[in-house]
């Protein structure tokens, strides 16, 4: 069972693009799935927090300035780039006030573990996660105010179950497990798989819960698509930019992944709790089959390089 969680884990990519063609063609059965997407999201991060050990958290400590970098990344560069895309493409209306909500938004959930598919530090990661997501009912509605001049109100308690029981509770319990288990230490490699198959399974469900709405747009679904790519390799050339500025390495793949995505999911929410109008989601709902695709392709660009300039080099922390 363990060699065929690693070869899934291996073979991301392969299954990105056959789950995510499928699901586009065959929407009806993954979009009736919206009620699993919580829980699926808590067994992703207990699965990658179940790598993480308690050295890896000592770590933490040495890094404050990149973290709040990471946090100034996501928030302020991200947030202009966005809504600057939405004034020139969009010009004014729902779907640009929709691309500078993308824009504020906070890393995606599965950031962590792409970082650790790739060798990185998975509890630097999941620190910059966590600022982030503390600090997004502060940014979020200030943002939009000032930029967008929507009255926005915050998503408090869908805030609140994503913090604490999807990223906090799942969290702590995986690192605990890995202290206190020698048995979940030595199956790392099931972890990562199991946390692979939950994005799978996440892909399926937001690809096909999208499919009809940006089938529907025709012509200007390639536009948007346009639009939301570019923003998408804006945020891997921040973190490109940043591994020039400070020179760290081990600190460049936490900014890779977590500035490149965005907590689409919010959005939604936000959009539920204002009653307002569903257009405004439509630039999220793009960007969610973007970087969903996109991360696992940087994933493999990421490990081809690090074996092509180091044939020993071995993936595993």
């Amino acid at each position: 069972m363990i060699k065929v969680l690693k070869w899934i884990s291996d073979h991301l990519l392969f299954f990105v693009v056959v789950v995510g063609t499928f699901s586009m063609i065959f929407p009806k059965l993954g979009s009736s799935l919206g009620g699993i997407v919580t829980p699926v999201l808590a067994l992703m991060v207990l699965s990658v927090s179940m790598t993480i050990k308690v050295e890896d958290l000592k770590q933490i400590k040495k890094y404050p300035k990149i973290i709040l970098w990471s946090v100034f990344l996501q928030f302020v560069p991200m947030v202009l780039f966005s809504f600057m895309l939405g004034k020139i493409f969009f010009k004014s209306g729902d779907i640009s006030t929709g691309q500078l909500l993308l824009g504020s938004l906070p890393a995606d959930i599965s950031a962590p573990l792409m970082v650790y598919l790739v060798g990185g530090s998975t509890a630097l990661a999941t620190a910059m996660l966590v600022a982030a997501m503390i600090l997004t009912p502060f940014v979020l509605p200030n943002v939009l105010t000032f930029l967008g001049g929507v009255t926005f109100k915050v998503p408090t308690s869908y805030l609140i179950i994503e913090l604490a029981g999807i990223i906090l509770i799942p969290a702590i319990l995986g690192v605990l497990l890995n202290y206190f288990s020698k048995k979940v230490r030595e199956k790392e490699e099931a972890w990562s798989g199991a946390a692979s198959v939950c994005y799978i399974i996440l892909l399926f469900v937001v690809v096909s819960s999208n499919a009809k709405a940006i089938i529907a747009l025709k012509v200007f679904a390639l536009l948007i698509l346009f639009v939301e790519i570019l923003l998408n390799l804006f945020g891997y050339l921040l973190a490109y930019i940043t591994k020039l500025i400070f020179k760290q390495n081990n600190t460049y793949y936490p900014i890779l992944f977590l500035v490149s995505s965005k907590e689409f999911g919010i959005a939604s929410a936000a959009v539920d709790t204002m009653k307002l109008n569903t257009s405004i989601v439509i630039p999220s709902a793009f960007y969610a089959v973007v970087q969903m695709v996109s991360l696992p392709i940087m994933v493999s660009i990421v490990n081809k390089y690090k074996s092509s300039s180091n044939p020993n080099i071995s993936n595993q922390k």
